[in-house]
């Protein structure tokens, strides 16, 4: 877990930082790239929890910020995401929902992908979920 300081230093430029009920870890760094530093995370909040990939240019500066994967708990509904990260920075994303009570039926699963482009910039390449 990250210490509150350096939460409220690095991650608090682009996230809302609530030290009381939020944690933090630190996962990986993306292989080097010439122009941005990508970066995945951890958050875990009250009933959600978020893989979220960070790029940031050379001077720190955010570039894009999206959730790859998570664990939403909403009533008696559990939303899942889950990621793969292939060697071109391709994100294959399988995501579905089920009844707290019910088995998961993958059929009601859906794909997509994002995708890190050379500039940092993380774009949705099949379907923007508004992440």
């Amino acid at each position: 877990v990250l210490p509150l300081e350096g939460i409220e230093k690095f991650i608090g430029q682009w996230e809302e930082i609530d030290g009381d009920t939020t944690e933090y870890i630190p996962c990986i760094q993306l292989p080097q790239q010439d122009d941005y530093i990508g970066i995945i995370y951890w958050r875990g909040a009250i009933l959600q929890y978020d893989y979220f990939l960070v790029t940031l240019d050379k001077n720190g500066q955010l570039i894009s910020r999206k959730s790859i994967a998570s664990t939403k708990i909403d009533g008696e509904i559990i939303k899942r995401s889950v990621a793969s990260i292939d060697n071109d920075l391709i994100i294959n994303i399988i995501a579905g929902a089920t009844q707290s009570e019910q088995d998961y039926d993958p059929d009601q699963s859906q794909a997509f992908s994002m995708e890190v482009m050379p500039t940092g910039d993380i774009l949705f390449t099949f379907g923007d979920e508004g992440n």
